[in-house]
């Protein structure tokens, strides 16, 4: 997007770990640090860097991979009972992690080794920055005044972001080293081993609630969404606190202190593991409340975007969104990573809406389109009033000739997969940017305020503050409806508030990659896996014998649709791009209309505009059965419009929305109470440079 730093201080080359081996020294720098960090300007441009390798989708390692390529991409976003992958489960190796490994993988996988080893060496950057800051005299004096100032400020969100490293690696790998202060010589690695996780959350929390108050909040300061905040800091050991609460898959060979909590029913040692939590995991939820009460009672200048300014439609939901298509950092967010146009972006390119045009200067280029969405999750999850359904998920694509497509469920990419992530269109772009694929500039997120909101409603339901939690859980339920949602807010308590309360995440959070980790922490990973499939199979069996099913809501999805293509300019529509639906289904626009959010943009040029030729397409029976030969489906036949397989094509494709769903994980297994292998195994050479201290756990080879 802006990327509004990046003066590219990595030509001073701090002293790093290297990426390749496990943690070997790079030579030490030739450049004095005390040089480098001799003025605050001089240091911001370290620190700017070390933002900078944060975003480089060329590292493929933990955080970047949260909002770019690398883990992200390999496991995250296909992986839990909302998001799925495109391609036929044979087609791409990521999907046995993925899957939980119904088969084996070899450890030395690249995107598990560049994952640990990237995070390492920014860890380590942050370290050299952070000690380098506390020689400072300026420094000094600010922290002794307690006096936020240029220095506290960088401190903090240097400590803070070497905390969210040492977060991705525990979540991604286990227990893992961990190192106090910078690592400048080999010698300082010998001897280490693996760490309880608990120990290093311990350590992660302490860090950031020390530098926290020494920060600015967001609009403070000239501190934006880029940066990281006091506000952010504040939301993300509430983050931290939640995963330390949570269940984990736990080797038993690995010493935590203390006798951990195994979980009621996923009871089992396979893997010579266990999905367990602390016994303390309370005490996490108090620290969670603590932090997200103070971030969401004085968050600055961030806020829960709930209405909407602009004139044609009224989808506060979707506004925040469109700040990142205009190339605008959202009121809404707590820190996401800056992207500059022209350099390699993932939004929309593998995390947005498809498009089957060309590399470069089509309309729009080529978008992949890696996150999609189960089909019992638009039909079955949402309600039909929710104004998150078409901003989250749509049923058409691009061809990248300013033409919209219907997609089509086979596996594949592009127009192929299935059901795609809505949230990101280059389409609403103004203007889309045509130059190459894959670098519209669009910033990748890391925390907004719906999440800080929801993670607190979380805490105070474990906490039994339930009128709290269902006072914070309205604030984001209220934004996706029209009608106030209080009296079905206020019908939940126990269990099933706790439950609700995640559905919420589920729905508000589609196609953002939190999803997979809230059903591992919460416990729940196992059984939703077994509830996905048993509803895509119910799902595909009606499908085959009636050519229809119907979800347990309502709502209907046919073995086929009608649809035919059409000039918005013949209906009286300014535009292609359609926004929410403000017609009857009476009305002749109401099939281009319905679903919302989806088109094509205007003025791509050479006459691509909505008074052109038949760019957008009209659909029928998206959400009910019309049978062929029917009086209706004559009728439509006789107006233009088609036959287009739909449902069908999900039976046709049967395995792909069934059983290769977390092939790793089935039927016996739960009833084994075995647990979920969600983890990724350590690389041989980590395991061979350690001298014996470390080894794979969880069923993993060794070499």
């Amino acid at each position: 997007m802006k990327k509004f730093f990046y003066t590219f201080c990595c030509t001073l080359m701090l002293t790093s770990l290297s990426c390749d081996a496990y943690l070997d020294v790079a030579s030490p720098s030739n450049v004095d640090e005390d040089f480098v960090f001799s003025t605050p300007d001089e240091a911001y441009k370290v620190l700017m860097s070390c933002y900078e390798l944060f975003r480089s989708p060329g590292n493929d390692y933990g955080s970047n991979t949260v909002h770019s390529n690398g883990l992200f991409y390999e496991v995250i976003i296909g992986g839990s009972d909302s998001e799925t992958h495109p391609e036929a489960y044979s087609a791409q190796q990521r999907h046995i992690p993925e899957g939980l490994y119904a088969e084996e993988i070899t450890i030395d996988y690249s995107a598990f080794i560049s994952g640990w080893g990237a995070l390492y060496m920014l860890a380590n950057r942050l370290a050299i920055v952070i000690s380098q800051i506390e020689t400072k005299d300026a420094f000094k004096t600010a922290w002794d005044n307690q006096q936020p100032s240029e220095w506290t400020q960088m401190y903090g969100e240097a400590v803070t972001l070497r905390a969210i490293c040492y977060h991705e690696l525990i979540r991604f790998y286990g227990d893992v080293p961990y190192f106090d202060g910078p690592i400048y010589t080999q010698n300082q690695t010998d001897g280490v081993t693996l760490i309880s996780r608990w120990a290093i959350y311990d350590k992660l929390i302490a860090s950031v609630q020390r530098v926290e108050p020494f920060m600015f909040r967001l609009g403070e300061g000239g501190i934006g969404g880029e940066r990281i905040s006091r506000t952010f800091a504040q939301a993300m050991i509430g983050r931290i606190a939640l995963y330390a609460a949570g269940y984990h898959l736990c080797r038993l060979d690995i010493d935590h202190g203390v006798a951990l909590e195994r979980h009621p029913t996923i009871n089992g040692t396979k893997w010579n593991a266990i999905y367990a939590r602390h016994p303390q995991y309370r005490q996490y939820y108090e620290t969670a409340r603590q932090y997200l009460e103070a971030c969401i009672a004085a968050p600055g200048s961030a806020r829960l975007i709930t209405t909407d300014d602009r004139a044609h439609t009224s989808n506060p939901f979707q506004r925040h969104f469109q700040y990142s298509l205009d190339l605008q950092v959202s009121p809404e967010t707590l820190f996401e990573v800056a992207e500059t146009q022209g350099i390699q972006c993932e939004r929309p390119y593998a995390f947005g809406r498809p498009s089957n045009g060309g590399n470069a200067n089509a309309s729009p280029c080529n978008a992949y389109g890696q996150s999609r969405m189960h089909p019992s999750v638009y039909y079955g999850d949402f309600a039909n009033d929710d104004m998150r359904r078409d901003v989250s998920i749509t049923v058409t694509s691009s061809t990248g000739a300013a033409k919209e497509q219907i997609q089509e469920f086979g596996p594949g990419a592009r127009k192929l997969g299935g059901l795609v992530n809505n949230k990101w269109d280059e389409n609403r772009m103004n203007p889309p940017y045509k130059a190459s694929r894959r670098q519209s500039g669009v910033n990748a997120p890391y925390m907004r305020m719906a999440d800080a909101i929801l993670m607190l409603a979380e805490a105070y339901a474990e906490l039994g503050s339930e009128g709290p939690a269902r006072a914070e859980w309205l604030k984001v339920r209220n934004r996706a409806f029209r009608t106030d949602q209080s009296s079905y807010v206020n019908g939940f308590s126990g269990d099933a508030l706790k439950e609700a309360i995640a559905q919420e995440r589920k729905l508000e959070f589609v196609g953002e990659g939190l999803r997979r980790y809230d059903l591992i922490r919460t416990g729940k990973l196992p059984e939703k896996i077994i509830a996905l499939r048993q509803t895509q199979q119910a799902m595909v069996d009606a499908l085959r014998t009636q050519e229809y099913y119907a979800f347990p809501n309502g709502n209907v999805i046919p073995a086929y649709i009608w649809t035919k293509a059409v000039n918005t300019a013949d209906l009286g529509m300014s535009t292609m791009l359609t926004y929410e639906c403000d017609v009857p289904p009476t009305d002749p626009a109401y099939p281009v209309k319905f679903p919302g959010w989806r088109g094509q943009y205007d003025g791509y040029g050479a006459g691509l505009d909505n008074t052109n030729g038949n760019r957008s397409i009209a659909i029928q029976g998206l959400f009910r059965f019309i049978a062929e030969g029917s009086a209706e489906a004559n009728a439509l036949i006789a107006q233009g419009y088609a036959k287009t397989p739909w449902g069908s094509t999900i039976v046709t494709n049967e395995a792909h929305y069934t059983t290769d769903l977390f092939r790793g994980y089935t039927q016996a297994d739960l009833a084994a109470g075995n647990p979920p292998r969600y983890l990724l195994p350590l690389s041989s050479e980590t395991i061979a440079k350690s001298k014996g201290l470390i080894s794979n756990g969880y069923g993993f080879a060794q070499q």
